[in-house]
C-alpha cells in the first residue's frame, strides 16, 4: 500500500507510510499513547490484510509513519517483512521513500516487525493527475524513472509500480515511488511460492506472461523479473494518465486478456484522446513494447530520453489531457479578519435565504476552511424587521414531512459554530435547507440473480455490512447525486462482518470495485439502493445493497450545506446485502 495521508481512488484505498495490504487479522490497534520503537502512537493511519500502520510522534515532535508487521503470520510474512527492512536500507533518494528505522516489538517477546518511513502528505499519482498538463504529467514521470533509475542501480526491483504505489508530495510537488513490499534483490532468498511474484495483474510485461505460458504445469518454474519489468509498469502508468484507460482491454471472462498483452499492439494514445502529443505518445508506447529489448535499455536511458523530450519547444506542454476533470484550485489560507468576514458573510446570506424562496446557501465546489456552505452576500441585504411577507407555498395533498426533525436542527447549530452576538442569532433564524423529497420507491425484490451471485459467487451473507466510500475527502461532507457511485475502499473480504474467524479466507470484491444505483430523500435523511457492482477489470455482478451510515442506522442524515438538489453527506459510509428492498 501507499505511504500517504488519506485513502486513494481509483487504486484506493493506500494507507500512509505502508507498504503491502495492511492491518494484522484478529488483533486490535494500539491505543494511543503507545510507545513503540522510542516514539508515541498517535492513531491509525490505515490498515489491511498484512499489517496496520500508525501516524506516530518522535521525542523531538518528528511525525512519521509506523508500519507494523506481525511475525505470528507465518515464515513467510516474517521473511517478507525482515527484507522489506533491508531493501530499504539501500535507497535514498528524494524520489523515494525514506525508511527511517526498524525492529522487534515487544523487545521481551517480540511479536511483530516495525519499520519506521517517512509520512508522504499528498494523493496518489492518479489522484493528483485530473486537470493536469501533458507538461506536469511528464514531469511526474521522469521522476518516478529517475527513482527506478536510483533503485535498480542499487539491485532493488520494485515489482509493484502503478499509480497506488506513487505519491506526489504536497510539499514539493514530486513524485515519490513507495512500497516495496514486493521488492527484489539478489542478495536477499527468493519467497515466492509460485510461478509469478506478488503484483498488480494490468501492469505485468508480456515476457512474464510469455514465461508462464510456455512453463504451465512445470514443477518448481518460478518467473525472475528485471528491470524491464519495472519499466513496461511504469509506460502502463503512463498511457492511463494520458487516456484514462488500460493499454488492454480486460477479456470477455474479466480477467487479462493475454492474448493481446503478447500479440497486440496498443491503440495509440492519440487515437483514444486526440490531446496527447505524439512526441509523448512516442516515449509511451516504446514503454510497452513486448521485449525487454525493444523498450528503453534502463531507467537512466528513459530519464534521458524524457528530458531531452521535455526540453523541446515544438510541443505544447500546456495541453491538459483530460479537462473535464480539471480540479477545483486550493482555496488559499486566509488570516483571522478574513475568517470573521466570512462569518458575517454565512450569517447574511442564511438570512438572505430565510428572505427569499428557493434561495440556495451554499455554492458549488469547495469552501475555506474553516467555515463552510459560505455564500456571497447580496449588495444590501434586506433587514428582517422590515422584509416582505413570506408568501404561503401551495398546500400539497398527502402526508407532510415533519418541519424541523432534531437532526436538522442540530445540522443547523453545527453549521453556526464560532459566530457571535448578531451573526449567531442570524444563523441561528435561518432553517436548513434539504433537497426536495421524492416519493420513496416502494418495497422491491432484488435484480435477477442477485441474491444467488452474492451468496454463491461472491460469498457474501444477508445481513452483512461493509464499509465503502463516495471520495478520498475526509474530516468533511461530500456532494452527492441521485446517482453518485459508491466505491469499495480495499478488498471487501466475504462474511468478514458476520464471522470473524473466516476473515480473509475469500475477497468477494476487490479494492475500488464502483457500486452503481440510485439515492432518495425522505424525512431529512439519504437512503441509497445499490445495484450493480463493477470490479476494476470490468466484470459486473447483480447486487442488492441497501445504504447504512457507520453508527449502524438505516440511511444517512443530511449534513450541513444541503440544499435544493444538493445532497450533502459523511464520505465514509457502509452497505448492507440484502435479499428484498425495504
Amino acid at each position: 500500500m501507499s505511504t500517504q495521508t488519506h485513502s486513494p481512488r481509483p487504486e484506493h484505498p493506500a494507507p500512509p507510510g505502508g507498504e503491502g495490504p495492511l492491518s494484522p487479522p484478529g488483533t486490535s490497534p494500539l491505543p494511543l499513547g503507545t510507545r513503540l520503537g522510542g516514539d508515541v502512537v498517535e492513531g491509525v493511519l490505515g490498515s489491511g490484510g498484512f499489517a496496520t500502520v500508525y501516524r506516530v510522534r518522535g521525542p523531538e515532535g518528528h511525525v512519521s509513519a509506523l508500519k507494523l508487521l506481525p511475525l505470528e503470520e507465518g515464515d513467510e510474512r516474517a521473511a517478507r517483512a525482515w527484507r522489506e527492512m533491508a531493501l530499504g536500507t539501500r535507497l535514498r533518494h528524494p524520489n523515494l521513500v525514506r525508511q527511517l528505522g526498524a525492529g522487534q516489538w515487544p523487545l521481551d517477546k517480540p511479536r511483530f516487525v516495525w519499520l519506521k518511513l517517512e509520512l508522504i502528505e499528498g494523493p496518489t499519482l492518479d489522484e493528483w493527475a485530473p486537470g493536469r498538463t501533458v507538461g506536469e504529467v511528464v514531469e511526474r514521470v521522469l521522476e518516478v524513472a529517475r527513482a527506478l533509475a536510483v533503485s535498480h542501480e542499487a539491485g532493488v526491483l520494485h515489482r509493484d509500480v502503478k499509480e497506488a504505489n506513487i505519491l506526489v508530495r504536497e510539499s514539493t510537488g514530486q513524485a515519490v515511488l513507495v512500497d516495496f513490499g514486493v521488492g527484489y534483490h539478489p542478495a536477499y532468498p527468493t519467497l515466492t511460492k509460485g510461478m509469478f511474484p506478488p503484483g498488480t495483474l494490468p501492469y505485468r510485461a508480456p515476457e512474464a506472461w510469455a514465461y508462464g505460458r510456455a512453463h504451465a504445469g512445470e514443477p518448481g518454474a518460478h518467473y525472475r523479473a528485471g528491470p524491464g519489468d519495472d519499466l513496461y509498469a511504469l509506460g502502463v502508468v503512463l498511457y492511463r494518465l494520458l487516456t484514462g484507460r488500460f493499454p488492454f482491454r480486460p477479456a470477455e471472462h474479466g480477467g487479462e486478456d493475454v492474448e493481446a498483452v503478447l500479440h497486440r499492439e496498443p491503440l495509440p494514445p492519440h487515437l483514444v484522446n486526440p490531446r496527447v502529443p505524439l512526441e509523448v505518445e512516442a516515449v509511451c508506447l516504446r514503454l510497452l513494447a513486448k521485449t525487454p529489448e525493444a523498450r528503453y535499455p534502463g531507467a537512466v536511458a528513459l530519464c534521458r530520453a524524457l528530458e531531452e523530450l521535455r526540453a523541446r519547444t515544438d510541443v505544447d506542454w500546456t495541453v491538459v489531457p483530460h479537462p473535464e476533470r480539471r480540479l477545483p484550485e486550493k482555496p488559499r489560507t486566509r488570516g483571522w479578519r478574513e475568517l470573521a468576514a466570512v462569518g458575517l458573510g454565512l450569517a447574511v446570506a442564511l438570512a438572505a435565504w430565510w428572505l427569499t424562496p428557493g434561495q440556495e446557501v451554499a455554492p458549488a465546489g469547495p469552501a475555506p476552511e474553516p467555515v463552510r456552505a459560505v455564500a456571497a452576500p447580496p449588495a444590501e441585504a434586506p433587514r428582517k424587521d422590515n422584509a416582505p411577507v413570506k408568501p404561503k407555498q401551495p398546500q400539497t395533498s398527502g402526508p407532510q414531512p415533519e418541519a424541523a426533525p432534531k437532526r436538522r436542527g442540530a445540522a443547523v447549530r453545527t453549521a453556526c459554530l464560532g459566530l457571535t452576538g448578531a451573526a449567531l442569532q442570524a444563523c441561528m433564524s435561518a432553517p436548513q435547507q434539504v433537497p426536495p423529497e421524492r416519493p420513496a420507491p416502494p418495497p422491491q425484490a432484488c435484480p435477477a440473480g442477485a441474491v444467488e451471485t452474492m451468496t454463491g459467487t461472491l460469498g457474501l451473507r444477508i445481513g452483512e455490512l461493509s464499509a465503502v466510500d463516495w471520495s478520498d475527502v475526509r474530516g468533511r461532507p461530500v456532494h452527492v447525486h441521485e446517482d453518485s457511485p459508491l466505491y469499495v475502499p480495499g478488498d471487501w473480504e466475504a462474511g468478514a462482518d458476520l464471522d470473524p474467524a473466516h476473515r480473509g479466507e475469500k475477497v468477494a470484491l476487490p479494492n475500488n470495485t464502483r457500486l452503481s444505483g440510485r439515492l432518495y430523500v425522505k424525512e431529512g435523511r439519504v437512503y441509497g439502493r445499490y445495484t450493480e457492482a463493477r470490479t476494476p477489470l470490468g466484470v459486473t455482478y447483480p447486487v442488492c445493497l441497501e445504504l447504512w451510515d457507520t453508527d449502524g442506522h438505516f440511511g444517512l442524515e443530511l449534513r450541513p450545506g444541503s440544499a435544493p438538489g444538493k445532497m450533502m453527506v459523511d464520505p465514509v459510509v457502509r452497505v448492507r446485502v440484502v435479499d428484498r428492498f425495504k
